[in-house]
């Protein structure tokens, strides 16, 4: 069987002094070598103050080996509001590296009350800003001998606002529980709380039931959902992968086109869970399956504390949990 290397994309988060020398090989390769940028003005007097995120390939997940050549992919800096030095190795670009890269600063800086971000854009990469909602703002201007933009993005709606807005008025049908007792109930459910989502999907699943979630409806509408929104956030957690892989479930290969918004892992075999099978849509609506051997759960709309719950509990399995490299090759 013919397969293809797929290599899943983790960001970090770090700090000059902590990563001055991968940084600056990486900058190097990018601005100096390929694109004769003047050395002396690739690296600043800002960058120890920076805010710096690192893009690592497969070998960049375990972090006894990201001094290895090669792990490290993509770098970008934060320096006020105003983000820059976004690069990524040649042989990575077109992979969804540099809209990862961008969509941590974006959420860092929404979560940090920062109400806009500029960067000046090489003009050949001002139609990948416009996706991720920057505006040009300004005429074309040359830096470093290089054509740039200057752009914007304005990131006031999605910080908190000062004052609470009132809650909204939730019917006694949106709270309920509703009995579901067989897979296309099951499935319908599935597709109704998905094109209800605003931010974040997360699955917990022993392998993706696919008289569940291997229909093409279900795997559009999440494809559309990823697409849509520069916050969108798909994690999916399963027991078993070797099945999804051999079967080329729709949700392995959503994972394989959307890397930098959908995220997929094996389950850690010492965590212990009760949990069964599990939608969880944003902080607020659920899709609970009582057992793996038949189906038996609910659906409820509704029940933000429940929710609350089954999201941390779902987000410490999550982090104690590993990208398998059963999932990395995708059967054609």
């Amino acid at each position: 069987m013919e397969s293809v290397e797929f290599f899943p994309i983790e960001i970090e988060q770090t700090s000059w002094p902590v990563s001055s020398d991968a940084l600056s090989k990486l900058r190097h390769q990018v601005f100096v070598k390929e694109q004769g940028v003047p050395e002396d003005q690739e690296f600043d007097a800002t960058d120890p103050d920076a805010i710096h995120w690192i893009a690592y390939g497969p070998k960049g997940r375990d972090p006894t080996e990201r001094s290895a050549d090669g792990d490290i992919i993509g770098c970008a800096r934060l320096t006020g509001n105003k983000v820059g030095r976004m690069a990524v190795l040649h042989t990575h670009r077109n992979r969804g590296v540099g809209s990862a890269l961008l969509r941590r600063i974006i959420r860092y800086a929404s979560r940090n009350g920062i109400e806009s971000l500029q960067l000046n854009a090489q003009s050949h990469a001002v139609d990948f800003y416009q996706g991720m909602y920057f505006e040009p703002d300004g005429d074309e201007f040359i830096d470093a001998g290089i054509p740039h933009r200057h752009m914007t993005l304005s990131l006031k709606r999605f910080i908190n606002p000062k004052v609470t807005p009132p809650l909204p008025d939730i019917s006694d049908e949106e709270r309920q529980r509703i009995t579901l007792d067989n897979a296309e109930a099951f499935q319908e459910q599935a597709k109704v709380l998905i094109k209800r989502t605003h931010r974040q999907i997360r699955i917990f699943s022993n392998e993706l039931d696919p008289r569940i979630y291997d229909h093409e409806d279900l795997y559009r509408l999440m494809f559309d959902f990823a697409r849509a929104h520069p916050y969108a956030e798909i994690h999916i957690l399963v027991k078993n992968p070797r099945v999804l892989v051999q079967n080329s479930h729709r949700l392995l290969r959503l994972y394989h086109h959307l890397p930098s918004r959908v995220q997929m892992k094996s389950l850690n075999p010492t965590i212990k869970t009760l949990h069964s099978e599990f939608l969880l849509i944003d902080h607020n609506s659920i899709l609970y399956n009582q057992d793996s051997d038949r189906y038996t759960g609910y659906v409820v709309y509704h029940s933000p504390l429940e929710a609350l719950e089954l999201a941390d509990n779902f987000d410490s399995m999550w982090e104690r949990s590993e990208a398998d490299p059963e999932l990395h090759r995708l059967p054609i």
